[in-house]
């Protein structure tokens, strides 16, 4: 860096020199005595690094309560620097400054230049590290040591270490440096470039690159760029990294209190070390777990890679694609933004720094033992009791962004970077650098540790947030996100080149030995395509709301959340499921409505429900009002079009898809009287799906003379029994529910699959009703309510929907969304009035 600078600095003497005292409209500025200023803060700027820098500054930098800087803590350092220098300087940076102002140094420096101007040149030494003015007005001098996109810094490593690593990239320094100067800026001009609003209070001088100079800009940004993917990033460097690192947290976090840990904590001592003196104390330590990595490091012994995360491989539980076929792509993306992304930035951001990260390598390491025990002989390449040497994790990339553009003089006027051709992403080597993490280990573990690392990623890799699900233009939903890291399994074992057969054979095991029961997502599904595709044939037709739908992927992505021994099991369960058919609903339902007795009187048919009921009502008027013309029945878009011309005496004929409880028909009429729902029973306050609005007075006097009938496709008595004495006490004429199909239920016992259903039913009824999160919080009535309708309402255990609803009386777990053992349950099929509860992960 002291050559660039002095190159630099020469370029800038030989133009004075030559008579340039001007560069257009602006006054070069010359530095006089400030130059070996600068000279020294370019020597000086990196003093405080410790070895093996960046590595070990990182493990201070993100577990800084572990280590020491004499009498306080690294964190109480870094943060008297930042409260003093008024900046966020890096630990390397805050110990440059630190030695700068020490009284040695300063009895140092004295020898060096003027006794009288030591200590004021050793402030504004500090200051040029720091980034910051080394005297009022001078801002240019320190961009030069550290700019915010351009500095002699990094035009030094970058040509260091790209020839030190045989990268055949590079930068023209001479041609950068080309006209490039310091300008003396007025207070208007800088007011002009900065956008501000007030005149600053006097001239500055800045650091300009000419226009000439652009194209090197481009070159230094695409030699970082070169450099991050296939040096500081290279997986093999981060491999070895990673290795010191744990080394070092092994000794700095031992529980045990030694000479080699109280060395290793205090960051004075430790910057007393170089490379090869850090590398000799660990390896040859009293830690013994801290020297074993290190003679890894020392004999290039790195592990392999095990598993692999990124969101190039994690996947959502919750097929959007095909349950919302109408969402457009931008309501996807933010979707997909908020689930995926935000489970995966807290992986990132959170679990993988300082002490967290090795205790999820603990994790794995200790989950990678306990499969191997469980799963005993047929783990055949590791021997009884033995133990991985090590488990360590790559984070996911993570490259902070330059802090500003840097400023150009292009045909005399100052603009910065982000005004000319050069593109604001080429300066930052993060936007092309892949996110990938790794999961490593030794070679004959790395098939147990891949299949550990998904289970202790799933199970700490959890976040919960309130998302937008807009399913298709105009209409959206808030509902629950409680994502999880669930890696694509194909992707990850593809990627890491996995012995196939040894992973089968360890996951078949697994499956056996009943290690998925508590994370079915992850046991691969190993079901019959054939029968996965005609149970998606079956329900091709259903329509839900939002525009759900059902395909082979919904289905396996609902099969999935069982258990593995129970998924053959409720595969064939499926096979049984019966859809009225759309083609079914119009004549089925206009059969039964010709049964009505109308007597003398009129009939006026309209929804049982705003929703399905309309949607029903709807279809049978467009496909059959031909059949109705001119005779004594009239169609009517709700009760208030056919009060307007009903009389007493008439019947209202009430039509929907289904009833199975009577339930929803018994709250719309409650509700149509201007019943309050605080007078309704307790179990009907919640009822969901019907329109909420009474009739004026009139209308209530003539629902009360009229004679009533429902009429559905599909029902059951239940429905009938619970009608019937109710309706009869609100002081209505009811005539009975008609249906044309009694749904089919159940008839016999599921075992095992039905213990499994009912725990999920009953969690899901909770979630529902009384929006908890599992049963524990609720009341023995509540307790009581979850457990009657597990099942479908009072046990029912129908396997029957319409195209456009499903009845309560079907299987709970088939159409209601939720938690299951505070995992998202995202059902089969969805009931109407139930999407806004909606779970998704």
């Amino acid at each position: 860096m002291y050559c660039v600078v002095s190159r630099f600095l020469d370029t800038i003497a030989r133009r004075q020199e030559q008579g340039g005292g001007t560069d257009g409209v602006y006054k070069i500025w010359t530095p006089k005595h400030e130059a070996n200023l600068l000279r020294h803060a370019a020597i000086l700027h990196d003093v405080g690094h410790l070895p093996f820098s960046h590595v070990t500054e990182q493990i201070i930098q993100h577990d800084p309560t572990s280590f020491r800087c004499g009498r306080i803590s690294a964190d109480a350092f870094v943060f008297a620097a930042e409260d003093i220098l008024e900046t966020k300087p890096k630990l390397a940076e805050a110990l440059s400054v630190a030695i700068v102002l020490t009284d040695r140094f300063h009895h140092f420096y004295q020898n060096c230049i003027d006794r009288k101007e030591a200590e004021s040149q050793c402030l504004r030494i500090a200051a040029l590290i720091a980034g910051l003015e080394p005297d009022p007005g001078l801002t240019g001098l320190a961009s030069l040591i550290s700019g915010p996109s351009i500095d002699a810094d990094k035009i030094d490593y970058i040509n260091r270490d790209a020839l030190a690593c045989g990268i055949p990239v590079g930068v023209d320094v001479s041609r950068l440096f080309l006209r490039s100067s310091f300008l003396e800026v007025t207070p208007a001009e800088l007011r002009r470039m900065r956008s501000a609003t007030v005149d600053p209070p006097r001239s500055e001088v800045v650091f300009v690159v000419n226009s000439s100079g652009l194209d090197s800009i481009e070159e230094i940004g695409q030699a970082r760029t070169v450099l991050y993917h296939r040096v500081y990033l290279h997986q093999t460097t981060r491999n070895a990294e990673r290795l010191l690192g744990k080394a070092v947290q092994e000794v700095v976090l031992d529980p045990n209190r030694t000479a080699q840990k109280t060395e290793m904590r205090d960051v004075a001592k430790l910057w007393a070390m170089n490379d090869a003196n850090l590398l000799e104390q660990l390896s040859t330590g009293r830690n013994a777990s801290a020297a074993r990595i290190a003679r890894r490091l020392l004999t290039r012994r790195l592990p392999k890679r095990a598993c692999v995360f990124g969101r190039t491989y994690i996947t959502s539980a919750v097929p959007i694609d095909d349950l919302f076929p109408r969402m457009d792509q931008g309501a996807k993306k933010s979707l997909s933004k908020q689930i995926l992304g935000t489970a995966l930035e807290e992986l990132r951001a959170r679990k993988l720094r300082g002490k967290a990260q090795r205790d999820i390598e603990n994790l794995i390491l200790q989950e990678a033992l306990a499969l191997a025990e469980l799963l005993g002989p047929d783990v055949t390449k590791i021997a009884t009791g033995q133990r991985p040497e090590v488990v360590s994790i790559l984070p996911m990339s993570n490259v902070e962004p330059n802090r500003s553009d840097c400023i150009i003089l292009e045909n005399d006027r100052l603009n910065s970077t982000a005004a000319s051709s050069v593109s604001d992403e080429q300066m930052e080597a993060m936007d092309i650098v892949k996110s990938t993490g790794y999961v490593l280990t030794d070679p004959i573990w790395r098939s147990l540790v891949c299949i550990a690392t998904q289970r202790v990623f799933y199970e700490h890799g959890r976040t919960e947030a309130n998302v937008t699900l807009v399913p298709f233009p105009g209409i959206e939903f808030t509902v629950r996100a409680r994502s999880r890291l669930l890696l694509d399994q194909v992707a990850v074992r593809s990627k890491v080149q996995l012995d196939k057969a040894e992973i089968d054979k360890l996951t078949r095991s697994a499956v056996r030995k009943n290690y998925f029961d508590p994370t079915p997502r992850l046991a691969p599904l190993d079901v019959d395509e054939g029968a996965i595709a005609q149970i998606a044939s079956t329900l091709a037709s259903f329509n839900g709301q939002g525009g759900w739908t059902v395909s082979s992927n919904t289905v396996k992505s609902y099969i999935v959340q069982f258990p593995p021994r129970h998924r053959g099991e409720m595969v064939k369960l499926l096979q049984k499921f019966y859809v009225l058919d759309r083609s079914e609903l119009s004549p089925v339902i206009a059969g039964l409505i010709r049964q009505v007795d109308l007597g003398a009187g009129r009939g006026f048919v309209v929804p049982m429900s705003p929703d399905s009921g309309s949607a029903v009502r709807t279809q049978i008027e467009q496909d059959l009002s031909s059949n109705f013309a001119g005779g004594k029945f009239q169609f009517c878009k709700t009760i208030r079009d056919a009060f307007q011309v009903a009389k007493p005496g008439d019947t209202l004929i009430l039509c929907d898809d289904n009833i199975t409880s009577g339930s929803q028909a018994f709250c719309q009429f409650q509700a149509w009287l201007g019943i309050e729902r605080v007078r309704w029973a307790k179990e009907l306050r919640r009822e969901r799906g019907i329109e909420n609005t009474a009739l004026v007075e009139r209308d209530i006097e003539l629902l009360k003379q009229i004679n009533i009938q429902i009429v559905t496709a599909a029902g059951t008595d239940v429905a009938n029994e619970f009608l019937s004495t109710r309706m009869t006490k609100l002081g209505l004429r009811f005539n009975g529910a008609r249906f044309g199909r009694t749904l089919s239920m159940v008839s016999h016992s599921l075992g095992d699959l039905e213990g499994f259903l009912r725990g999920v039913g009953e969690q899901l009824v909770a979630w529902t009703r009384f929006n908890a999160d599992g049963l524990p919080t609720l009341s023995s009535a509540q307790l009581s309510e979850c457990k009657r309708d597990a099942l479908g309402y009072r046990g029912a255990m129908a396997l029957a929907c319409t195209p456009l609803n499903v009845p309560t009386g079907t299987i709970t777990a088939l159409w209601s969304p939720g938690f299951y053992n505070g995992e998202p349950w995202v059902p089969l099929l969805i009931r109407r009035g139930y999407l806004e509860k909606l779970v998704v992960g």
